[in-house]
């Protein structure tokens, strides 16, 4: 039992109080921040996620100041997109939709039109028209951004081109079930 006692106690002071804190935090359900189709959702999860928006808003916006309306809809969007992650895409799937690679490759072209991409004013050409060379030229500087925030911009682009087109579908078949009945 001394061993033992000696033994957290040296722990204790090797280990950092913030590292186990966040342990801690991780295995405890008093910091789910709620719950979707059952699973718990952290606080630091949707923490993670709230960052990731407030960073997409501010390069969307080109300003890193933010109202009260603004923080809210930047946390609504995070909740949506667990919501979509954990429930919508997942039972989505469950129901035969899917998008593939290849749908993607071509949404990201402009072969299969997805307003994430042909209505977003960084990719219009200089008569205000959705440009694939306007895609590439971002991507090439994509490359050499050292900030990541482009990669983090694209990386939502492309995320959410990718949920429309799973609700485009999913829209669909109600629509055709409509015309059935």
């Amino acid at each position: 039992v001394i061993t033992v006692l000696i033994a957290v106690a040296l722990l204790s002071f090797i280990i950092d109080p913030t590292t186990l804190q966040s342990v801690s935090s991780s295995m405890s359900s008093k910091y789910d921040v709620g719950e979707i189709d059952g699973k718990s959702i952290s606080y630091t999860d949707y923490q993670a996620d709230v960052e990731k928006f407030t960073a997409i808003n501010e390069i969307m916006t080109g300003s890193s100041a933010q109202n009260e309306q603004q923080q809210l809809s930047i946390r609504n969007a995070a909740w949506q997109a667990l919501v979509d992650k954990y429930l919508f895409e997942k039972n989505a799937r469950k129901a035969g939709i899917n998008v593939g690679s290849e749908e993607m490759s071509d949404i990201i072209a402009g072969n299969i039109e997805s307003p994430v991409f042909t209505k977003n004013p960084m990719f219009f050409d200089e008569n205000g028209v959705f440009s694939t060379a306007k895609v590439r030229e971002f991507l090439d500087y994509m490359e050499t951004d050292q900030t990541g925030r482009l990669q983090l911009y694209w990386n939502y682009l492309v995320e959410t081109a990718k949920t429309q087109e799973y609700y485009t579908k999913y829209m669909s078949l109600f629509t055709q079930a409509d015309f059935a009945n």
